[in-house]
């Protein structure tokens, strides 16, 4: 695949305020020889996708700083407390204004820090080697991200609003969705605890 037959982008929601964690910034926190937030840049752009755009909101001028010299596309969610769902609102908008026609779009989070590029590649090709529109992350049977969106569910992401994120929308269409095991990848991290857990494992 190259990048030119890949006219997908990649979204990674990174706005929230990350309550749970305290007054750390969770997107900051180190990680390998970057942070959370760099850690799923560099696997989002090793991908063959056209364009990596980040969803800001919370702290959003810190984070900002740490990744100007990335090359990505940088969001603002003013509607961050929202939640999850008009980040990709506001990111599926910001999308859509580029030069670029993308044909789908890759919703990442970035807090699952053990999502690679390797599983990113796998959701790409078998959206590129399928007619579904969607290919999701399984989650004990329900779907769920990173998660790969056909163009044609772009209007009813823009719609979204809540902190249920895309949930509903895969819900709503779960016989067009492909479920890929993410063989242990898709842990997340909520707490210290989750994220110190990580580092040993991790080791």
């Amino acid at each position: 695949m190259t990048h030119s037959e890949t006219k997908i982008a990649i979204l990674i929601l990174s706005a929230g305020a990350s309550n749970r964690m305290g007054s750390t910034t969770k997107q900051l926190l180190p990680w390998r020889d970057t942070t959370l937030l760099g850690n799923a840049i560099r696997s989002a752009k090793q991908t063959s996708c056209n364009t990596v755009a980040i969803v800001l909101g919370s702290h959003a001028n810190t984070i900002q700083k740490q990744v100007e010299d990335e090359k990505v596309q940088i969001v603002f969610n003013k509607n961050w407390k929202s939640g999850l769902g008009s980040s990709i609102s506001c990111g599926i908008s910001a999308l859509e204004k580029n030069k670029m026609k993308y044909e789908a779009v890759l919703i990442l989070l970035v807090d699952q820090p053990f999502i690679d590029t390797a599983y990113l590649n796998l959701l790409i090709t078998n959206y590129l080697n399928s007619s579904n529109g969607i290919i999701a992350t399984n989650y004990f049977d329900k779907a769920g991200v990173p998660a790969i969106f056909d163009k044609t569910y772009f209007s009813e992401l823009k719609e979204l609003n809540t902190d249920q994120g895309a949930r509903d929308l895969l819900k709503k269409y779960a016989k067009e969705v492909i479920l890929l095991d993410p063989e242990g990848k898709a842990r997340d991290m909520d707490t210290l605890d989750d994220y110190y857990k990580a580092l040993k494992y991790l080791k």
